[in-house]
């Protein structure tokens, strides 16, 4: 007779653990939640941001002459660290109108990708993928604010590399060292403080877990391309485009950075409440390595490198200078790849007590999304009357932006002070102060009709106007503020009020 064949009835999968399907949706939830605060209100209160927008339209509308970007700047593509981001937002401009709407999409993509990115390098090194959710609430950073963008965009790309570079070490193939290869040339063309972690943690990973000599074939081009850098680029050289200001090197005391980390990391709106979202993260990755009852480690060797990462993302912080020349903020960047690698060495225990931090961050983050919109949105409001006065100026000129009141109630670092540059970004032309005076820039102004020269960080002192050579080159002046500009800028050409609304104010000659 024939033998039945017994029934296999499926254990259910309990909420707490990793394979239940609401952490998948919950971590693709909060990731929405960042893109749907990005996408609350037109205005962001990134500092940098209108100087990002204006690269993007310039090389949007560089066939355009009523933008006359040819007749003011020359392409510098081949020697600038920030090509990838500034080349992608071009391209996206075309099929969405915009340059600031395709800087906009740039970033949604960041923010999706900073959970999902970390999710990957979790499961390569056979963490628990849950602990992704604590990238979410990491995009709202101090890189975000001051607008940071490109290297903010290199972090995602940075933790799935390293995915890659896990999973080569151990098991070289042709295909995923070329891939390997071209993520690392990518980080060098994003943002070179992230290749500059990236390199040495994926030999890090390579010395660990295999040494075979052909899964470190993807280094060839990144070193290729390290040593022209060395060679030919502006920010090594920077005389070689006419920058005459001394290079010095500033190092943070340890003790500085150890006290400027909460800001380095969350501490980004006025008040205390995204100060409440970071002790929300502490207390549940101290709760997740709170000593207990846990599965045997089956991964000591892959922990290690993860340690290794952390360590090394650590010694960035504390010990890269803090600024070299005209670049600052260098060593605080590293602040937030700490925070992300720091995930891969807790080890949630099975059960609710693993499952109820891993919740509070999940909340956490939710929080800190709706935090962001509350503050974009009066950030928006703050803004009135901006559009009006700069839809004024006719396009293809030159415009200074003169900005006495560059603080905010909404955000903690100056987010008017490149406003200026939104007239690039819309309407071409030139609008100074730009990131096109700087070195690193893959637009530079030609020698014939570079702005008038002045000081580094002349933008924070727009009292240094002279009317007598600055009014000689402008067509307009744009004012945020109730101070007259010409009131103490000597004798020149005539001005008068072109458009006035709210705190704007838009001179014409």
């Amino acid at each position: 007779m024939p033998t039945a064949t017994p029934t296999v009835i499926p254990t259910a999968v309990s909420w707490t653990d990793a394979a239940h399907p609401l952490w998948p949706v919950l971590l693709l939830g909060c990731a929405v939640a960042n893109v749907a605060a990005l996408w609350s209100a037109p205005y962001l209160p990134f500092t940098d941001l209108p100087q990002h927008a204006a690269a993007i339209a310039t090389l949007r509308h560089w066939g355009d002459p009523q933008w006359k970007g040819q007749e003011y700047f020359a392409l510098a593509l081949g020697r600038s660290q920030y090509l990838l981001y500034y080349l992608a937002g071009a391209l996206l401009a075309f099929p969405l109108g915009t340059a600031e709407r395709a800087n906009l999409v740039l970033l949604s993509a960041t923010a999706l990708a900073f959970p999902l990115a970390l999710r990957s390098l979790l499961r390569a090194v056979r963490a628990d993928e849950r602990l992704a959710l604590f990238a979410a609430p990491l995009f709202w950073s101090q890189s975000l604010l001051i607008g940071f963008f490109n290297y903010l965009a290199a972090l995602p790309l940075l933790l799935w590399g390293l995915s890659l570079a896990v999973r080569d070490a151990q098991d070289p193939r042709p295909r995923r060292t070329a891939l390997l290869a071209a993520v690392a040339v990518a980080l060098f063309y994003l943002h070179l403080s992230a290749f500059l972690l990236f390199a040495p943690a994926a030999l890090v990973a390579w010395l660990a877990l295999g040494r075979r000599p052909r899964a470190l074939l993807w280094i060839v081009p990144a070193a290729a391309l390290a040593l022209a850098f060395l060679a030919t680029s502006p920010v090594v050289h920077p005389a070689t485009v006419g920058w005459t200001q001394p290079m010095s090197v500033l190092f943070e005391p340890p003790g500085n950075a150890l006290r400027n980390l909460p800001g380095a990391l969350l501490d980004i709106w006025p008040g205390s409440y995204d100060e409440i979202v970071l002790l929300a993260l502490l207390a549940a990755a101290a709760l997740l390595a709170w000593p207990q009852t846990r599965d045997p480690d089956a991964r000591p060797l892959l922990r290690g490198v993860a340690a290794a990462w952390c360590a090394l993302a650590a010694l960035l912080y504390l010990a890269f200078p803090v600024s070299i020349g005209w670049l600052w903020q260098l060593n605080e960047r590293y602040a937030i790849a700490f925070a992300l690698l720091a995930a891969l060495l807790l080890r949630p225990a099975r059960g609710l007590r693993g499952a109820l931090p891993l919740l509070l961050v999940a909340a956490a983050s939710l929080f800190s999304a709706g935090l962001a919109a509350g503050q974009i949105r009066g950030f928006t409001r703050e803004v009135d009357g901006f559009d009006a006065v700069l839809e004024a100026a006719a396009p293809g000129r030159r415009l200074v932006s003169l900005v006495y009141d560059h603080d905010s109630a909404w955000a903690k670092f100056s987010p008017y002070l490149h406003f200026g540059s939104y007239y690039r970004a819309r309407k071409g032309g030139v609008a100074s102060f730009s990131f096109a005076e700087l070195p690193q820039s893959p637009l530079l102004y030609r020698p014939e009709t570079v702005p008038p020269r002045k000081p580094p960080h002349w933008e924070w002192e727009p009292w240094r106007f002279r009317n007598d050579v600055d009014g000689l080159y402008y067509d307009y002046i744009l004012v945020r503020g109730s101070l007259d500009p010409l009131a103490r800028a000597g004798p020149g050409p005539t001005w008068h009020i072109l458009s006035l609304s709210g705190r704007w104010t838009l001179y014409a000659k």
